[in-house]
């Protein structure tokens, strides 16, 4: 029977991590074989609409930290972790009933060290939520090493087994966003030689309620956390550790391909194209902030 320790960061949405809790209390593994740990990151509401039902009925660890970040969160989780796979979901997320069940599978069929689930959206009526989820597929399919190993695998729907988690250090901590941290790991895990592997039967209900706008904002912010994620790379290639993606295919060359195949509307493509353009500015943005900011320390 294997054993997990579930890690969720929190900041301050009390509601949704409420709904999230709520969720664990239908999951079908077996009581004694997981874990709950809910790491408040710095917030002064988190905690404020958690149930007390839920706290008598849930194997839940509560942990206060001083804000550091989501990355910093998770692996504070971590560190408190009893059982030697960690499985990782945001507090907007609610987890399906065999969520766990489906990670254990995954790990006996494939030996992997490292899974990254699927998400069901809540809204299949909003275009942005189809298209934030669109691209985190098209992310896992297009990412992949020559051995089709992933190298990406998403925090708020992840586990690893515990050991390889922390041969490598866990999340970097030096990325000031939500943003890239998640890649960067599983880039770093690769590197060092551990098996990743998409496994969709393992899902979580996403409930971003994403904005066109929204949408946009967000891959501005996930193009800052590129540019940390390329210094990150970089510096580990410089002592010795790199991978590089299997596919030859240019990056926008096998998206416009894959975006043809969807039974989207024009507005969807439209969306999509914006957000990457959104993407790449944020990188610039951040690359001229850290440029700034080395002028100004000299």
């Amino acid at each position: 029977m294997m054993q997990f320790s579930v890690v969720i960061p929190t900041r301050n949405r009390p509601e949704a991590l409420a709904a999230c809790l709520a969720s664990f209390a239908r999951l079908a593994h077996p009581a004694g074989a997981w874990e709950l740990i809910v790491v408040n990151d710095g917030g002064d509401a988190s905690f404020t609409a958690v149930p007390a039902h839920l706290h008598q009925t849930l194997p839940l660890k509560l942990i206060d930290i001083p804000h550091a970040g989501p990355a910093a969160a998770r692996n504070r989780g971590a560190a408190a972790a009893t059982f030697d796979t960690l499985a990782f979901t945001d507090d907007d997320c609610c987890v399906t009933p065999d969520w766990l069940e489906q990670f254990a599978q995954g790990f006996a069929q494939t030996g992997a060290d490292g899974l990254g689930g699927s998400w069901v959206n809540p809204q299949p009526e909003n275009v942005a939520m189809r298209a934030s989820h669109f691209l985190i597929e098209f992310m896992y399919g297009y990412l992949r090493d020559a051995a089709n190993n992933n190298l990406m695998l998403v925090s708020n729907n992840v586990a690893y087994r515990r050991a390889a988690f922390t041969a490598v250090g866990g999340f970097n901590e030096l990325f000031p966003l939500a943003a890239g941290e998640d890649m960067e790991l599983g880039y770093r895990l690769a590197a060092h030689g551990y098996r990743q592997r998409h496994w969709p039967a393992a899902q979580v209900w996403h409930h971003h309620n994403l904005s066109g706008w929204g949408h946009v904002r967000q891959q501005f912010r996930y193009g800052r956390g590129g540019h940390f994620f390329l210094q990150a790379v970089a510096e580990q290639a410089k002592k010795g550790f790199s991978v590089q993606p299997g596919s030859a295919r240019n990056f926008y060359l096998a998206l416009g391909a894959s975006l043809r195949q969807q039974p989207e509307p024009w507005s969807f493509a439209a969306l999509i194209a914006v957000a990457q353009a959104a993407y790449r500015l944020g990188q610039f943005y951040q690359r001229q902030l850290s440029r700034l900011a080395v002028l100004g320390s000299s």
